[in-house]
């Protein structure tokens, strides 16, 4: 099983587990279970193995991101699939596959009108670390980027409750776990459907790491840190969170970011770091990049040059452009690949 979420694959595994946990060697060609990541060339593989293993007269199950945001690929027609918000209902759907039915839940969970996190917190999880625990926060995000082909599989920002996180650490905490991970497509952006913030939510979770664990915060855009950085390195700076902090620029250029509609400037960006770096001894920033990206002129990749050598950031990551199906940076003229 792959997915660009451990937590989700954590959560899959252990639900698909359970109920088969007895099933022999020679039964295990019944069922495939199949998560493509984002990453065209893998989404093109796993593709062919579920035809494959369709010609093979094997049950195909389908879930995650790619099949949540494009359902209608050529290679899941006839196939069962399960979108992000409905992982916990996997045992069902493998049932009815078994059986030789198709089943698709790609609904969106909501409560009185609002849209919930997703899945239940409390699910069981069989870790790929045992003593490191991943939560997302938070699905979706409030941006529209012209490239992200994630917010049609996630939506709007919908944020877990307070109460259920402190939850999940707690007992994530009483499993043995010494590290705790908060992920999301935008930590950032934590609360702000449900009346609160991320500060609020990281000083309730600081509150119940025992000693000797530790927690560690995931991504978050430059808009919605802006407002927190007086918090941010306050909670950077306890001897219990790790000093670290994934805040993406993807391009250095205003013009850039502007087509990107990042909804934010690059002197947004540098306040961010600039502040982190002052208020919190020895901080890590990890950045992204994406280079080639439509319009992108040679004078505008030079800035994110500067930008580079100015920060050296200790973590890059740098992602060719690639048109994603049915985004707005699809239909806009590209850079061609070899400039």
């Amino acid at each position: 099983m792959r997915d660009t979420r451990p937590n989700n694959a954590d959560k899959l595994k252990a639900a698909i587990k359970a109920p088969w946990a007895s099933i022999t060697p020679q039964q295990c060609h019944r069922l495939i279970a199949s998560m493509p990541r984002r990453i065209d060339a893998v989404i093109h593989a796993k593709g062919c193995q579920t035809k494959k293993a369709q010609e093979q007269q094997k049950k195909v199950v389908v879930a995650g991101c790619v099949p949540q945001a494009q359902p209608r690929m050529d290679y899941l027609k006839g196939l069962s699939i399960i979108g992000v918000q409905q992982i916990d209902r996997v045992v069902e759907v493998v049932d009815e596959a078994i059986k030789g039915h198709s089943v698709r839940l790609l609904g969106q969970k909501k409560d009185g009108g609002r849209r919930l996190g997703g899945a239940r917190l409390d699910l069981p999880k069989i870790r790929k670390n045992p003593l490191i625990e991943i939560i997302s926060i938070n699905t979706g995000c409030l941006n529209a980027c012209t490239y992200c082909k994630t917010k049609h599989a996630r939506g709007d920002l919908a944020s877990y409750s307070i109460e259920e996180l402190v939850e999940r650490a707690r007992q994530s905490f009483q499993e043995g776990v010494c590290e705790i991970w908060l992920t999301s497509e935008d930590t950032g952006a934590y609360g702000r459907d449900i009346g609160t913030d991320l500060p609020t939510l990281l000083w309730r979770l600081v509150e119940e790491i025992p000693e000797g664990a530790m927690l560690r915060l995931g991504m978050t855009n430059p808009p919605y840190i802006l407002e927190h950085l007086e918090e941010m390195a306050k909670i950077l700076n306890h001897p219990r969170v790790y000093g670290f902090l994934h805040v993406p620029v993807q391009s250095a250029s205003d013009s850039v970011l502007m087509d990107m509609k990042r909804e934010y400037c690059i002197d947004d960006f540098k306040k961010v770091v600039d502040f982190l770096k002052e208020k919190v001894p020895g901080v890590t920033i990890a950045t992204d990049l994406i280079c080639g990206f439509p319009g992108e002129t040679e004078e505008d990749f030079q800035e994110t040059v500067e930008l580079v050598k100015l920060y050296r950031f200790p973590s890059l990551f740098i992602n060719q452009f690639y048109p994603r199906p049915g985004t707005p940076a699809a239909k806009m003229e590209q850079v061609p690949a070899l400039v």
